[in-house]
């Protein structure tokens, strides 16, 4: 027999799809007991303790049996079963809404898509209906457990709203927080965020009049002066007029790119690298480098309280180069140096950055670079990140600035199975196989694949067969493969272009130094230089023994220009 419960605001039992009124005081405090331990035995003294607090009966046992008997007569007798020296609710976890509860929450915390967290957040949160046990006379359940609750459901509440923050909706959650901090006063978490709300909607005089409100009520209530947060964000809002420039927080960064999964080692390398200046994310055209970098930077963005930029270089297309003195420029007007005061040279202007950093913390990312000179009068001074995106390796960066470098491969099959899952509804995991093996388990060719099956997979699969990067081709450049491809072969130089051609028409994908001379004509070592320059712009892959080899659809490519 179907049984749902409810304890997240007055109880409410539904049995095989029908409500019940449990009336008695008591019989509601032994249900609520049995069900914020569903599945699991509960004494008779724990269930004592719950029904009757202090004022025990005479005969704790057989009155307890009696609750038990009318809770059966009521809810149906196979609910409720005996267990050793207690009884157990034989139902469903899932069934209670408080399980649920906290099983979203624990996926929401386990999720590193700030989308998804939202909407696991919002669907916790939306089975609260108030405080958990009301009208349950049990003091160990409104006391502990009741309050155990209620902080997670804050906590949820703070986490939904920091989300928000962070995706640069502040006008969406203001309502919400001023709700919060009528409900909740005491709690500075809520006003902390209620002032970064309102003033990064440009409302700093109603940050004012917030901080003033809860000066008074934490004085006239606790005695107390707002804690530290509170206090720095009142001070920085009272600076906020003489240093309107250095108090401007860029909120530069593009949503999430949707769906997103794998790179988990790729994700610990950046957090392990937040310290650095800068930080290079490097691959192949389409391996979802920008994405990554975006995912990270939206789950950090607390790391970078003083703002965050972004610019795309267009470094390797498709539109005109960004070159730094312009990039220099987008930069300061972001951080609120008027464009008067920007000087004319490169030099001058990097200079003028720095110093408009120094002693803030903030995240630059610089989208699709070129190489390292391009990127290098970007860099910030100590304190702040930069976090490079490109299909050439950087050596210059690691060498001269010791930045960190992280590559990027394919996607495993399990990841490429589960993005193609996410984007086309398939669950046929060999249809989904066969396309991923197809795409090369590159993001940007499953992306593509996904959007132009339309929601018939196995069509999508059979054309890519026939037509491989043809297929792989759907509204303007950003969605071609192969002029993705196209922009990185074409800043080649002349040799090493002739090189990437020729080597295409080798049978195997893999080959070694001396196959690669033979079919170019060269010397070893002249064709260890052009391998290890295609190699830096990420067309060939390194592979075990100082071989190389091609990805199968950039080795398509190369046969296509032959």
């Amino acid at each position: 027999m179907e049984a749902e419960i409810g304890v997240l605001g007055p109880l409410r039992v539904a049995v095989a799809g029908q409500e019940i009124e449990v009336g008695s005081g008591r019989l509601r405090a032994a249900l609520a007991m049995l069900a914020s331990e569903v599945g699991r035995t509960v004494s008779v003294d724990r269930l004592a303790q719950a029904v009757w607090g202090e004022e025990l009966p005479a005969n704790v046992r057989n009155s307890t049996q009696t609750q038990i008997m009318r809770l059966r007569r009521l809810l149906g007798g196979s609910l409720i079963r005996t267990e050793g020296d207690g009884y157990r609710l034989d139902v469903p976890p899932e069934r209670v809404d408080a399980v649920r509860f906290g099983r979203l929450l624990s996926e929401a915390q386990a999720s590193t898509a700030p989308t998804e967290q939202r909407r696991l957040l919002t669907e916790a949160l939306a089975l609260w209906r108030g405080r958990p046990f009301e009208g349950v006379a049990s003091k160990w359940l409104n006391d502990v457990e009741s309050e155990r609750m209620v902080e997670l459901y804050l906590s949820a509440r703070e986490r939904r709203v920091d989300l928000e923050l962070a995706a640069g909706r502040h006008g969406a959650v203001v309502a919400e927080l001023r709700e919060l901090t009528g409900r909740f006063p005491l709690r500075e978490a809520f006003w902390s965020r209620l002032l970064t709300a309102l003033r990064q909607c440009g409302r700093p005089a109603e940050a004012l009049a917030c901080y003033e409100a809860v000066r008074v009520l934490l004085a006239d209530e606790l005695g107390a002066d707002p804690g530290p947060e509170l206090r720095r964000q009142y001070a920085e809002l009272l600076d906020c007029e003489e240093q309107s420039a250095k108090h401007v927080v860029p909120q530069q960064l593009p949503a999430a790119r949707g769906a997103f999964v794998g790179r988990a080692q790729q994700l610990k390398a950046l957090d392990e690298a937040v310290e650095s200046t800068t930080v290079v994310l490097h691959g192949f055209g389409g391996i979802g480098k920008t994405a990554l970098a975006l995912q990270w930077a939206q789950q950090h963005k607390e790391l970078f309280p003083d703002g965050q930029l972004f610019i795309d270089l267009q470094g390797y297309g498709p539109g005109e180069l960004v070159d730094a003195k312009n990039a220099l420029r987008s930069f300061l007007i972001g951080l609120g140096v008027p464009e008067h005061q920007i000087p004319y040279d490169v030099e001058a202007r990097s200079s003028l950055l720095r110093t408009t950093l120094a002693g803030r913390r903030c995240l630059l990312v610089l989208d699709n670079a070129l190489d390292a000179d391009h990127v290098r009068p970007l860099i910030p001074g100590p304190g702040s990140l930069a976090l490079v995106t490109s299909r050439n390796e950087l050596h210059g960066l690691a060498v001269r600035e010791g930045a960190p470098r992280i590559a990027l491969d394919e996607l495993t099959a399990e990841e490429s199975i589960e993005l193609l899952r996410a984007k086309t509804g398939e669950q046929d995991n060999a249809v989904l196989q066969e396309l991923a093996e197809l795409c090369g388990y590159i993001p940007l060719a499953l992306s593509i694949a996904a959007v132009r099956s339309d929601g018939d997979v196995e069509a999508m699969t059979s054309e890519l067969r026939e037509r491989r990067l043809t297929a792989l081709a759907i509204g303007d450049e950003s969605g071609d493969l192969r002029a993705v491809f196209a922009r990185s072969y074409q800043a080649l130089d002349p040799y090493a272009a002739r090189a990437f051609r020729l080597l295409g028409l080798h049978l195997g994908s893999e080959f070694s130094t001396s196959t690669a001379a033979w079919l170019l004509g060269t010397t070893p070592y002249d064709a260890r230089a052009v391998l290890d320059n295609l190699a830096d712009q990420h067309l060939l892959c390194r592979t075990r023994g100082k071989r190389f080899e091609f990805h199968q659809l950039v080795r398509a490519y190369a046969v296509e220009l032959t």
